[in-house]
């Protein structure tokens, strides 16, 4: 007798199936997007847009056609090569805006990485994080150029609106919570957390992500917003508790940046960067993190208003000013940062020890380069054997390095009363803070006078960091790189220090 297969319908596909036909449909989106553009005669934003929604739409529901990680990390890395490929190519104009916007890539990138490191725990963090970009980002675009009178802020040479960053917020917030509603049957953590903490939890990562959003350049927000996004969706499902913290710590680095924006220590932008490196390391650290950075803000911003009309013929030597953007912020706070996120990822006394060292770095630099200046014979350049004219990049005195160690050592002092373990250990403690301190502004030192960009202004012939000089005529570059500039070389130096405090407390 003969029994006729029965059909095959889409629960019954394998996940192989599954994998071509989705391959196949998120391909003909982009060929739609294509198409459409040149039919309709659309802008290529328009379609852009459509892609990242469109897309996202459709990513949103793989963790219901895949258990096995293997398919949704190929289709990730399918679209990083394809999208790169097409980008350098020129071709699906859809949805490239030109060859040097990168966004089409990093968003593969992103969802491949938070598949690789969260489908095997839990899949729908990893589609409601690409949610949150997919629908949040080009709201955000659409909101920010249709919306008169707007509140610009200029981040690495890009202007963005504070309406934008609201629209970011709204829709980062609702897909957080349509995540959780979702996936809440499939979850048993989900189902854990009531509507009302839900809700809460939804607002705390729409802050936090619009945030990011606002201060990520050049199209890297389709890598860092799902990054962190789905980081503190983790958290918040893992451990309801850590994230009560963590709201509490926004609100504390909230309180922190807004302070600071009105006494002129930070720039709209700095604001901004303070608020998401504090929110971190204050909700994830506790005051046994907070303490540290603080100090260092607190020192680093009076040394910089100490005398700073005996020190305002240097300020045009210097790439930036005493009031702080969001790269300054981020490359002296963004090691600690890491460190936090790592010590909650591996749990281990070597992170807070990395933080400490990173900041004793930054703050012995910032010290030393504010107070350098007094000192009586012009600073020692190791990278060129010979006294340099004092404000030049790399430049070293014993007046800004003896002030720099002091710094550090008084950041590990009021470091040290809640450092738990580590009380018992003052003066090893401090001392190699200090130290830390030491080799990581020697290590600004050389890159300063090495690497670091250094231009020559053709109207006076002097050497400054900065690309404009004497009333804005354009300088020419003298030596190092043109993309390692102040802020890349602060950065390498707290990395220097972070390195080498957990080393030399062995």
């Amino acid at each position: 007798m003969y029994f006729p297969a029965p059909p095959i319908t889409f629960s019954t596909m394998s996940e192989f199936g599954k994998f071509l036909l989705l391959l196949l449909v998120l391909t003909l989106l982009v060929l739609a997007a294509d198409r459409a553009r040149l039919i309709l005669n659309l802008q290529q934003r328009s379609t852009r847009r459509f892609v990242h929604v469109a897309v996202a739409l459709v990513v949103f529901w793989t963790p219901f056609l895949f258990h096995d990680v293997f398919y949704p990390a190929l289709l990730g890395g399918i679209f990083v090569v394809v999208n790169f490929a097409s980008l350098r190519l020129g071709i699906f104009k859809g949805m490239n805006v030109d060859r040097t916007n990168l966004g089409t890539v990093y968003y593969p990138v992103s969802f491949l990485v938070l598949v690789l490191l969260f489908w095997d725990k839990a899949a729908f963090i990893v589609s409601t994080a690409m949610l949150i970009m997919g629908v949040g980002d080009p709201l955000a675009a659409i909101v920010g150029s249709s919306v008169s009178n707007t509140h610009e802020v200029l981040v690495f040479g890009e202007r963005k609106t504070f309406e934008g960053t609201a629209a970011m917020f709204l829709a980062s917030s609702a897909m957080v919570i349509a995540g959780l509603a979702v996936f809440r049957e499939n979850h048993s953590a989900i189902l854990a957390l009531s509507w009302s903490t839900a809700l809460a939890i939804s607002v705390s990562i729409g802050i936090m992500v619009a945030a990011v959003e606002l201060v990520s350049p050049r199209a890297t927000d389709n890598f860092s917003v799902p990054l962190i996004a789905s980081l503190l969706i983790y958290v918040a499902v893992s451990n309801p508790a850590l994230f009560d913290f963590f709201m509490i710590g926004e609100l504390l680095a909230a309180l922190v940046a807004g302070v600071s924006y009105l006494l002129k220590f930070l720039t709209r932008d700095g604001a901004v960067a303070t608020f998401i490196v504090g929110g971190f390391i204050f909700g994830f650290g506790g005051w046994e993190w907070a303490v540290p950075i603080m100090t260092f803000f607190i020192i680093g911003s009076i040394s910089s208003r100490l005398f700073a009309s005996k020190k305002s013929s240097f300020n045009l030597l210097y790439e930036k000013g005493h009031t702080r953007d969001s790269g300054q912020v981020f490359a002296n706070g963004g090691v600690g940062v890491i460190a936090v996120i790592g010590s909650i990822a591996a749990p281990g006394h070597q992170w807070f020890l990395a933080y400490v060292g990173s900041l004793a770095a930054v703050t012995a630099d910032t010290v030393a380069t504010e107070f350098g200046v007094f000192s009586r014979r012009d600073p020692f350049s190791p990278t060129v054997w010979q006294r340099v004219a004092k404000g030049t990049s790399g430049g070293i005195s014993a007046y800004g390095s003896t002030a720099g160690l002091l710094a550090a050592a008084v950041l590990g002092i009021l470091a040290l009363p809640l450092a738990g373990g580590y009380s018992g250990f003052l003066v090893r403690f401090v001392v190699l803070a200090a130290a830390s301190g030491a080799v990581g502004s020697f290590a600004d030192s050389i890159l300063g006078g090495t690497l670091q960009s250094q231009y020559r202004c053709p109207a006076c012939g002097k050497i400054t960091e900065r690309k404009k000089h004497c009333g804005g005529n354009p300088t020419k570059l003298e030596n190092g790189f043109k993309w390692i500039n102040n802020d890349v070389v602060n950065f390498v130096a707290s990395l220097v220090g972070a390195v080498t405090m957990p080393l030399l407390f062995k």
